[in-house]
């Protein structure tokens, strides 16, 4: 029962089987065209990975960050060490933005060559750039000070702390719209198409 027990077993276990189902399709003539194969790929991998993204974002701001204000100073220096709890949430929270955003651009891409670009999606686009530009460049250097990954006066990681949690809760104020336009694109246009 290897998969249940290694994540990464978990993982490559549901790639196999979404993968059977895609060739199930493929062979019954259901399936996708030749020219639908990347376009379907990055809508998978914008999904799962937004879902890793979007997920952790609300655990850290939900979760973690109000049960830590209990947590005792020796517990912490063990959730933050290297192997830890948040460096691991961290290393997946910004890896899931970073591969939601490319393979939202190429979906991005795919729809201004098709001209099926429609102002609820740029919205939504320009909402999710704002917040992986946060996670890159504002929340993970200053959790590398928080985490002891890079030396800082404890001044400095406090001041570093509060720069996270205020980019942190900008990216959950604009995770809520970000999501409705990004459904709404494709599901319910409020603004309608450009062009």
């Amino acid at each position: 029962m290897g998969i249940f027990q290694d994540h990464r077993k978990t993982i490559t276990a549901g790639f196999v089987l979404a993968l059977l189902f895609i060739a199930a399709g493929q062979v019954a003539g259901q399936g996708l065209a030749a020219s639908e194969v990347i376009a379907a790929l990055a809508r998978w991998g914008h999904f799962l990975a937004g879902i890793t993204w979007i997920g952790l974002l609300y655990y850290f701001n939900f979760v973690q960050t109000p049960a830590f204000a209990s947590v005792s100073a020796d517990t912490k220096a063990d959730l933050f060490k290297e192997g830890g709890l948040v460096r691991r949430a961290l290393w997946w929270f910004r890896w899931g933005a970073m591969f939601t955003l490319i393979f939202g651009l190429i979906l991005l891409a795919g729809l201004i060559k098709e001209g099926r670009v429609s102002i609820d999606i740029m919205i939504g686009a320009a909402l999710a750039i704002i917040m992986w530009f946060n996670v890159w460049f504002i929340i993970w250097p200053a959790q590398k000070k928080v985490l002891g990954i890079v030396e800082a006066s404890a001044d400095e990681k406090a001041a570093a702390a509060k720069r996270a949690l205020i980019a942190s809760r900008t990216n959950v104020i604009l995770s809520i719209p970000m999501l409705f336009f990004m459904a709404a694109s494709a599901h319910f246009p409020i603004f309608g198409f450009i062009g």
